[in-house]
């Protein structure tokens, strides 16, 4: 029987249907990259050529560290390459538009002003010392995740050996020293001869006494500096341990029971007004972090929580960002920032941003866990020596370490020094173009090796302990931009 014309058409219609689905599965089997693991095409489209995010960064086999030796004189070449990337890339997307503005504050038109209170900040965390002290000092009382105290009980146990009745804290006369581990007796102090009040040749920053760096604010202090805004902190597993430094200096007692829950947990009271809410981002994506619809899948190598929605960020109006400690190739970690930015600057005009720098990790940090630093004790008020066998007492360094030639030993994922160097000046170049506050204590903690978690993980702090010192710096921060 033969088929009628109509039929005829719609036969042909459903086969070339057939064939072009066909072609549709074998082009998404075979090509991974298909689809763009994070932007969709409105979001593309407004990018005007800017540098597209790579779909093949979520893939740890793509993920991986190069593996091609660099000297000394190819990283300066590099860091050089990178900075003029980075200048031209967000000249191009941000131009001059928040040369004299700092969103999320009252500071508008004002480009000295702006340049003053970056230099200040700069100032504060780049020219300055880690001092030990005693009397003077009041160690912050940790009031967050249970899991950064661990160094404290090897501590307890050496007072139980020669502590002579004191207990964790307390202050012994005899000896004229505080009874905490040594790792929390040192207070970061910004020179006062540079970045203090004053004017004239050597001085950088504010002439007059909000320079002055404050010390162990108090409650009070901080509500007022901070004003009556939230805090949404973003960031990696070490942005998490920042969020607990924040709870004990407000003195909330508010835990949320491990990084993952946060986000979904209540938020922090800190002051009349105010809360704190702390999101896990290893790549601070925006504004969704993966969407199954759209055959988007979680890394196993990065956890990526959603928080660019416009309801967090119409809550939370001040930011406090920072990338993981997990290696991305130049172009991708330039892209990807460029993306959050340009979101925020775009969509939350007035909110402000504040980027804090990757710190480096510390190699040997289990090597002096191994030589009892946390058990340690000084034989005296300022002693050299342990007076607990078996331990080992480590002060911080004078300097920060310099890089050096790359090594084939190190563990892949993880960025070398000179990478976080030279991706902590891309993201300073990036962030101040959109009119954000980039906080640069890469070298601050870098000289810090003391007073890490050990056992594998040293990238983090014990608590209490060095990462204290943001309290200090976040009120000093909020101080003179106010917020």
């Amino acid at each position: 029987m033969p088929i009628p014309p109509l039929g005829r058409s719609l036969v042909l219609f459903v086969a070339c249907a057939v064939f072009f689905q066909l072609i549709l599965f074998f082009k998404s089997t075979l090509s991974p990259s298909s689809h763009s693991p994070r932007h969709r095409s409105d979001y593309d489209s407004e990018s005007h050529g800017s540098f597209a995010p790579h779909s093949g960064a979520r893939d740890p086999a793509r993920n991986r560290h190069p593996t091609v030796p660099l000297s000394l004189k190819d990283l300066h070449v590099l860091d050089g390459l990178a900075d003029t990337i980075a200048k031209t890339e967000s000249q191009r997307v941000f131009g001059d538009k928040e040369i004299g503005r700092i969103p999320g504050t009252s500071i508008t038109k004002n480009p000295t002003l702006v340049k003053q209170i970056r230099d200040q900040i700069h100032c504060w965390t780049t020219h300055g010392s880690w001092q030990r002290e005693e009397k003077q000092f009041k160690w912050m009382q940790h009031r967050g995740d249970a899991r950064f105290t661990k160094c404290d009980k090897s501590f307890v146990k050496s007072l139980g050996r020669v502590g002579h009745g004191h207990y964790l804290g307390d202050y012994d006369l005899g000896r004229d020293q505080l009874l905490v581990r040594e790792a929390v007796k040192y207070r970061w102090v910004p020179d006062e001869k540079i970045c203090g009040p004053g004017s004239g040749p050597g001085y950088i920053g504010l002439s007059d006494a909000r320079a002055q760096y404050k010390h162990q604010p108090t409650k009070g202090e901080f509500c007022k500096a901070i004003g009556q805004r939230s805090m949404l902190m973003v960031g990696d597993l070490t942005q998490y341990q920042l969020h607990d430094v924040v709870l004990s200096a407000f003195e909330s007692s508010l835990v949320c029971y491990g990084e993952l829950g946060c986000l979904h947990h209540s938020a922090h009271g800190l002051c009349p007004g105010v809360a704190l809410k702390y999101a896990r981002n290893d790549l601070l994506s925006v504004p969704w972090a993966v969407n199954p619809e759209e055959e988007e899948y979680p890394s196993a190598s990065t956890v990526e929580q959603t928080w660019g929605t416009s309801d967090m960020l119409e809550k939370f109006k001040v930011l406090i960002l920072n990338r993981g400690l997990i290696w991305r190739p130049d172009e991708v970690f330039l892209s990807e920032l460029v993306f959050t930015m340009k979101h925020l600057w775009k969509y939350y005009p007035d909110t402000l941003v504040i980027y804090r720098a990757t710190h480096p990790i510390a190699p040997n940090c289990t090597q002096f866990k191994d030589q009892g630093e946390d058990g340690a004790i000084a034989d005296s008020k300022f002693g050299t020596q342990s007076s607990v066998e078996g331990t080992t007492l480590r002060r911080p360094l004078q300097h920060p370490p310099e890089r050096q030639d790359f090594h084939q030993d190190k563990p892949e994922y993880r960025p070398t020094l000179a990478d976080i160097q030279r991706q902590n000046r891309m993201a300073k170049t990036i962030v101040e173009a959109a009119g954000g506050i980039f906080l640069d204590t890469e070298a601050m903690f870098a000289m810090r090796p003391d007073g890490r978690m050990g056992d594998g993980d040293c990238a983090r702090f014990c608590a209490p302990g060095p990462l204290d010192a943001y309290g200090d710096l976040l009120y000093n921060t909020f101080r003179i931009l106010r917020v």
